[in-house]
């Protein structure tokens, strides 16, 4: 695999195979903690939706690593920060060195189409075909958001029309930022000027009500984790070679090994407190956590990235860079999965006498199996004919 973003990686000059252990590679055209951390972003959004779909609540004494659980969907920010990372890169590496290509639009675009739609309209043809819901389907078609209105099928949807929002704007921000003093004093000003609007309503003002939610789901409100993505992709450009982290890479590996355990730790703070707030509360009135949880992914990142971390493979192995890869797939299958083992048993045996049995451990179990076998089928028969197409685009 290659540099690649979201839960719709891309794989461009990737292997064709899911044989992750081929010796060693560029690290300027593959970071397997990458996949990795892919791996691990669509694992909490598969705990988050088991969590929710189980009837769970938080007790009020909650065990550590609870908060990754019942606030999985932080999965979610942490694929936003991963798509500001990857897709940078080509744009900002030409910015440092103008002697590195510089991305053609043309390819830009079709490379994000065909990475991104033929799953997707698969998943809609068969939605369709399911619930015979013409409507909602062509909205979606469209990349508009449909919420829940195709449940259990769509509840996923709305961060694939966040995705393209952040796809389309993309190359103008980094044309303009590449375009001499002129161009990057006007991307400055448009960034101010979103800046100054999110502030007034995110961070001072409450987002509350009905046409305010679809604009809490929207980039103008999940930005931040798409511009903090880019920030750590600059960082990592000018740190990947720095001498001093070869030179004390002792210290550079003690360093990130704290800075990691501390970003965890925030993590899991801030999580539990969203999770122990009133539903749908943290959405309205403490909107700015997804952002606080970015800047910290970023920590994340960049400390797998730089640091030769003790115990790193707990992070960083093929089982985990497989599932990352498989990611888009099971990103799109996995609730509807979850929802058709779970909630005909709970409904059957009571909440809380299935909370109380071994089934709340194994149905989920069983669930994740089948969904990475369904993704595995997916991947090879859908995703990996319009890979190949997409390798062969000009860079």
């Amino acid at each position: 695999m290659s540099l690649t973003t979201g839960p719709a990686a891309s794989t461009a000059g990737a292997p064709a195979s899911l044989d992750l252990a081929e010796g060693l590679r560029d690290r300027r055209t593959y970071l397997q903690e990458l996949d990795c951390i892919r791996g691990l972003a669509i694992l909490l959004v598969f705990l988050f939706h088991a969590w929710g779909l189980s009837g769970l609540q938080v007790p009020g004494n909650p065990t550590p690593g609870i908060g990754f659980i019942a606030g999985g969907n932080t999965g979610v920010t942490l694929f936003f920060v991963l798509s500001g990372f990857l897709l940078s890169l080509p744009w900002l590496r030409h910015a440092a060195d103008p002697g590195q290509p510089k991305p053609l639009l043309g390819a830009y675009f079709k490379a994000r189409a065909l990475r991104i739609v033929p799953l997707y309209y698969v998943a809609l043809l068969i939605t369709w075909l399911l619930t015979g819901d013409t409507a909602t389907i062509t909205r979606a078609a469209l990349f508009q958001f449909v919420g829940f209105q195709a449940f259990p099928y769509s509840v996923v949807w709305w961060t694939l029309v966040t995705e393209i929002q952040f796809y389309l704007l993309l190359p103008l921000g980094m044309l303009l930022w590449t375009a001499g003093p002129r161009g990057r004093l006007c991307c400055i000003v448009l960034l101010l000027t979103w800046a100054a609007a999110y502030t007034a309503l995110v961070v001072v003002g409450e987002m509350a009500g009905g046409k305010t939610f679809l604009l809490s789901k929207s980039l103008f409100a999940r930005a931040p984790a798409f511009l903090i993505g880019i920030a750590a992709a600059a960082a990592w450009l000018r740190l990947a070679d720095a001498p001093v982290l070869r030179q004390r890479s002792r210290l550079v590996a003690g360093l990130s090994l704290a800075l990691l355990l501390l970003a965890l730790a925030l993590l899991e703070r801030i999580l539990l407190a969203v999770t122990q707030m009133a539903k749908g509360a943290a959405e309205v009135t403490w909107h700015l956590h997804h952002s606080y949880e970015a800047a910290l992914w970023a920590v994340v990142i960049l400390c797998l990235l730089l640091g030769q971390l003790p115990a790193k493979r707990l992070l960083v192995n093929n089982a985990l860079a497989v599932v990352g890869k498989l990611s888009y797939s099971l990103y799109l299958l996995h609730v509807p999965v979850l929802f058709y083992l779970i909630y005909p048993l709970r409904e059957s045996m009571g909440p809380e006498a299935y909370q109380a049995s071994v089934w709340l451990y194994l149905v989920p179990a069983a669930a994740l199996a089948l969904a990475l076998a369904l993704s595995l089928a997916s991947y090879h028969w859908v995703e990996k004919p319009f890979l190949r197409r997409k390798r062969a685009l000009p860079v």
